[in-house]
C-alpha cells in the first residue's frame, strides 16, 4: 500500500498516462474495481488516468483573435506573451473527471503516474495548469510495469520538486516547436503559394535524406582495378592483396594501364615473406540496448520500421511487462540494478540457457568489472533490458518474440566474456611490389555465442617467416567500380540522427554525441513517420529516399533560412534542453532565443522582395531558385544573415523577459498559460514587420510590393547586409553596403586588414555567415606571418578568427 502518510482523513489521486496504466496501478495497490465514471476508488486511495495528451497548446485563433481567418503576411510572427492551453477535442469528459478530482476537498495528495519521461512530465503538468491544482505532489518513477517494479516505484515516489526542471524542458520543447512549426510553415506556405510544412526537427531530419539523394544522383561511378594474388608454400595457400606505395595502405589502382603493369611484372614470379606479425586481440562485449540501438538493430536484421520497434517494446513493457522501459537514451545499468542482474537472468534462462548460465557465472565470480554497470551515465532510466518476469515464446506474438530475444540475447551478452582471437598479417614481396594477407583465428567466441549472427568466419594463415619464400599460383587483375552512398533505411537514418547527421563509426564517440542528437529516442520514429505522411520522403522496401517535394521545401527554405535545416543546430538545441532538465541551462534564457530567431527569420523572408516573372518569390540576392534536382550549391548552404554561435539570426531582439525560471500558472477563466518570460513581443503586425524602422508597402494578403526602382550601383551584389538587409557591393577598395549612400547604414569591409587582402569569396563568407570558410594569410605588426579565419560581429566590425 502507499506510505503511512496517507490517514483516513484525507485521500491520494493517482494520475496515469492510460487507463491500462491506472488498472495495474490499482491492481498492485489491492483496490477493489468499482463503477465510478473514469476513476477506480477504494478507500483513501484513487486512480485516474489521462488519455495521452488531454491538454494541449490552444490553436493560434485561440492565442490572439488576429492569427484568425485566412493565413497572411500580417499576422506574422505569432508570438503569445503567454502561451494558452486548450482541451482537445474528445477529451473533454475525461479532462472534466480528472479536473474534479483534483479539486476535491478530501484529496489532500496527488501522485503524477504519468509516463517516466520528458513527454509524460508534459502531460500531467499540463493537467495541473488547466485544472488549476496547488496540492501537493509527488512523482511516481516506475522503469518496469511488473508488480515488483510498480511497488518499489510506489515506496519510492519522489518529491515534485525533483522534476520540475524536466517539466520545464517539456515546455520548452513543446513551445519552441509550436512557433517554428506555426510561424515558418505560414510564412513559407505564402510565399510558395503550396503547403509547406517546417518542424525543428523534421526539417533538419529531411534536409539530410535530400542531400542523400543529391549525392547519389550527382555520383559518377569510375572504374578501378586491384591485383589479387593466391601464394603457396608447400601445401598451404592463401590470398594476399596489392598495396600502392608509399604508405601501402590502399589497394586502389585507378589507371587500367598501371593495374596491367603490376600485373605483368609479377605474373609467373615467386616472391618472399617481409614479415609476420601475429597478436592476440579481443572484442569486448557490447553495451544493452537503448530504444534508438534497437531500432537500429531490428531494421537492420529483421526490417522493422522505427515506429514498429517502438509499438512492440511498449506492448512488451506495458502489456507483457517482460523488458524495462523502452524509451531510453541510456545503454547502461545502475550499481543497485546490477545488484537484482541475476534475478533476471533467472528469468532469461528458461529461455537462453546456456547464455543465461555464461552471464550468471560472471556476475557470481565477483572480480570482473562490467563496463556496462556506470551510475553516472544513467540519468532518468536505465537501458532497455529483460524483467524478472519469465517470457513465454507462446504468449508472445512473432514480432514480439524478435524483439524480446534481442533484449535478452544483448542483455546477457553485456556479462559474457570477450571474443579472444589471434589476428595474424604477413607481408610477401614479388620484384618489390607488395602483398598483404590478414587472417584471423578464434580461440574463444566469448559473447558472440549471444548474438551468433555476428560471428566471423575463421581465416588461418599458414606458419611462416621472415624469409620464406612463396610461390605465386594465381595472380589476377580485377576491375572494379566505384557506389555512391546508400539511400538511408530507418536503421542508418536513427544513427545519422543520433549524431546530428554526422556518420560516426566509433562507439564511444556516438555515445558522447548523443546529447546533441536530432530528436529524442522516443520521437525519432515518429519524425520518420511525419516526412513520410507528408509525402516529404518516400520508401522503397527500406530505402528512404527523398521526394521531389522534399527536395523543393528544403530549397525554398534554406535559401532563406539555412540555419532551420541545419542537423548539427537543431542538435544544439537539443542539447540545451538537456541542460535545462539537469538544470545547467534556463527555460527563459532557451524561450527567449527562439523567440528572437523565429522574429528576426520572419522579418529576413518577409521584407525580401525579389518576384519572378510569375509572381513568386526569389531567393536572397547571390542565391539561385531552388531546384529539386540541381546540385546544393555554397549559396543554398549559406545564410542572407549572420547567425550567433547558438545559430540565432544576430538582429532587432524583443524585450528580454527577467531571466528566472517561472512555473505554470493560469490566466483567465477558460484557458491556461504555460511558464514564460515577462515582457516579450507579441509580434502584432504594427511591430513584427518593421526592421530599422522601415516597413515596406503590403498587399491584403501581406505581400511586399514593389517599390519605385532605387538606383544601385553597378555590378552583381554580393550579398545582404547584415546589419539593414540592404545589398553590398563591390567598391574599389573596400565591400561597401548600398546603405552607406543614404547614411542609413555604416557596413564596411575593408580589401585591405590586419596585413591581408579580403577577397571576394571572403567577403561573401562574412554576409552569408559571419565568418569566413577558409583561413587566410595575415601579418601581425612585428612583422609575423600567420594564419586566421575572419568574423564579421553584429556591429559590422571585423576581426580574427583563431580555432
Amino acid at each position: 500500500m502507499l506510505p503511512a502518510t496517507v490517514t483516513h482523513m484525507s485521500k491520494t489521486l493517482i494520475i496515469a498516462e492510460k487507463p491500462s496504466v491506472a488498472r495495474e496501478i490499482a491492481k498492485v495497490l489491492g483496490l477493489r474495481p468499482s463503477r465510478a465514471d473514469g476513476h477506480i476508488a477504494d478507500g483513501d486511495t484513487m486512480v485516474t488516468w489521462a488519455i495521452g495528451h488531454l491538454v494541449n497548446i490552444a490553436e493560434p485563433e485561440e492565442q490572439d483573435p488576429a492569427w484568425a481567418g485566412r493565413w497572411s503576411m500580417k499576422q506574422l510572427p505569432m508570438i503569445p506573451l503567454r502561451f494558452k492551453l486548450g482541451i482537445l477535442p474528445g477529451t473533454q469528459k475525461q479532462f472534466s473527471i480528472v479536473k474534479g478530482l483534483i479539486g476535491r476537498d478530501d484529496v489532500s495528495e496527488i501522485i503524477n503516474a504519468t509516463d517516466a519521461g520528458r513527454e509524460g512530465e508534459l502531460i500531467f503538468r499540463r493537467i495541473a495548469v488547466m485544472a488549476g491544482c496547488a496540492k501537493p505532489v509527488k512523482r511516481l518513477w516506475a522503469n518496469d510495469m511488473t508488480e515488483q517494479g510498480l511497488k518499489k516505484a510506489l515506496a519510492k515516489t519522489v518529491p515534485d520538486e525533483q522534476k520540475r526542471n524536466l517539466g520545464l524542458a517539456a515546455f520548452a520543447r513543446a513551445e519552441a516547436d509550436w512557433l517554428i512549426g506555426m510561424n515558418f510553415s505560414r510564412l513559407f506556405t505564402l510565399k510558395d503559394h503550396s503547403l509547406i510544412t517546417v518542424g525543428r526537427v523534421q526539417t533538419p531530419v529531411l534536409k539530410l535524406i535530400v542531400d542523400r539523394r543529391r549525392e547519389i544522383e550527382q555520383f559518377t561511378p569510375k572504374d578501378y582495378w586491384t591485383i589479387e594474388a593466391v601464394l603457396a608454400k608447400n601445401e598451404d595457400t592463401f590470398k594476399a592483396i596489392w598495396h600502392a606505395p608509399p604508405e601501402y595502405t590502399q589497394t586502389r589502382i585507378d589507371s587500367e594501364d598501371e593495374a596491367s603493369a603490376v600485373f605483368d611484372v609479377c605474373t609467373g614470379k615467386d616472391g618472399k615473406v617481409e614479415s609476420v606479425k601475429s597478436a592476440s586481440r579481443q572484442q569486448k562485449p557490447p553495451l544493452p540496448f537503448d530504444l534508438t540501438t534497437l531500432q537500429r538493430e531490428a531494421n537492420s536484421r529483421h526490417g522493422f520500421s522505427a515506429k514498429d520497434t517502438l509499438t512492440i517494446a511498449q506492448a512488451l513493457y506495458e502489456q507483457k511487462k517482460v523488458i524495462t522501459y523502452p524509451r531510453t537514451d541510456s545503454r547502461y545499468l545502475t550499481r543497485e540494478l546490477f545488484k537484482e542482474a541475476l534475478g533476471h537472468l533467472r528469468a532469461t534462462y528458461k529461455v537462453f540457457p546456456e547464455i543465461s548460465a555464461a552471464a550468471a557465472d560472471r556476475i557470481k565470480n565477483g572480480k570482473h568489472r562490467f563496463e556496462c554497470v556506470n551510475d553516472k551515465k544513467v540519468s532518468d532510466h536505465h537501458a532497455i533490458i529483460p524483467t524478472a518476469k519469465p517470457a513465454s515464446k507462446d504468449a508472445l506474438s512473432g514480432d514480439e518474440w524478435k524483439i524480446y530475444e534481442m533484449v535478452a540475447r544483448r542483455f546477457c551478452a553485456a556479462f559474457m566474456p570477450p571474443a579472444k582471437f589471434s589476428a595474424s598479417t604477413i607481408w610477401a614481396v614479388i620484384e618489390e611490389h607488395k602483398f598483404k594477407a590478414t587472417g584471423k583465428v578464434f580461440k574463444d567466441r566469448g559473447w558472440l555465442e549471444a548474438e551468433p549472427w555476428r560471428t566471423a568466419a575463421d581465416n588461418p594463415l599458414p606458419s611462416l617467416r621472415k624469409g620464406s619464400e612463396v610461390k605465386a599460383l594465381d595472380l589476377s587483375s580485377k576491375k572494379h567500380q566505384t557506389k555512391p552512398p546508400a539511400h538511408f533505411t530507418d536503421a542508418s537514418l536513427l544513427a545519422a540522427m543520433e549524431t546530428a547527421g554526422k556518420l560516426v563509426d566509433d562507439e564511444e564517440l556516438r555515445e558522447a554525441m548523443k546529447e546533441r542528437g536530432l530528436g529524442t529516442p522516443a520521437t525519432r520514429a515518429q519524425i520518420i513517420e511525419t516526412l513520410l505522411s507528408r509525402k516529404y520522403i518516400e520508401k522503397e522496401k527500406k530505402k528512404l529516399i527523398a521526394s521531389d517535394l522534399g527536395c523543393h521545401a528544403v530549397d525554398l527554405i534554406e535559401s532563406f533560412l539555412p540555419h532551420l535545416v541545419s542537423p548539427q543546430m537543431t542538435g544544439d538545441w537539443e542539447k540545451r534542453l538537456k541542460d535545462i532538465e539537469q538544470g545547467e541551462d534556463t527555460y527563459p534564457a532557451f524561450m527567449q532565443d527562439i523567440r528572437t530567431s523565429v522574429q528576426n527569420g520572419v522579418q529576413l523572408v518577409r521584407n525580401h522582395r525579389a518576384f519572378d516573372e510569375n509572381g513568386f518569390p526569389l531567393p536572397p540576392p547571390g542565391q539561385k531558385p531552388a531546384n529539386p534536382k540541381a546540385a546544393p550549391s555554397r549559396a543554398t548552404q549559406a545564410a542572407s544573415r549572420r547567425y550567433d554561435r547558438d545559430g540565432f539570426p544576430i538582429g532587432d531582439a524583443p524585450p528580454k523577459g527577467n531571466g528566472q525560471q517561472q512555473t505554470p500558472g493560469t490566466t483567465g477563466s477558460s484557458a491556461a498559460s504555460a511558464p514564460h518570460p515577462q515582457g516579450l513581443s507579441t509580434g502584432s503586425a504594427n511591430t513584427s514587420s518593421q526592421v530599422n524602422g522601415s516597413t515596406p508597402p503590403l498587399d491584403r494578403d501581406g505581400f511586399p510590393r514593389d517599390a519605385k526602382a532605387v538606383k544601385k550601383p553597378s555590378g552583381e551584389p554580393l550579398g545582404v547586409c547584415p546589419l539593414c538587409g540592404k545589398e553590398v557591393f563591390e567598391q574599389p577598395k573596400a565591400f561597401d553596403c548600398s546603405g552607406r549612400d543614404d547614411d542609413s547604414c555604416t557596413l564596411r569591409i575593408k580589401k585591405s586588414l590586419f596585413g591581408g587582402k579580403v577577397r571576394e569569396a571572403m567577403a561573401r563568407d562574412l554576409l552569408s555567415t559571419g565568418r569566413t570558410y577558409k583561413r587566410a594569410r595575415f601579418v601581425s605588426k612585428a612583422g609575423k606571418k600567420f594564419n586566421a579565419f575572419l568574423k564579421l560581429d553584429d556591429k559590422g566590425k571585423v576581426d580574427l578568427l583563431f580555432e
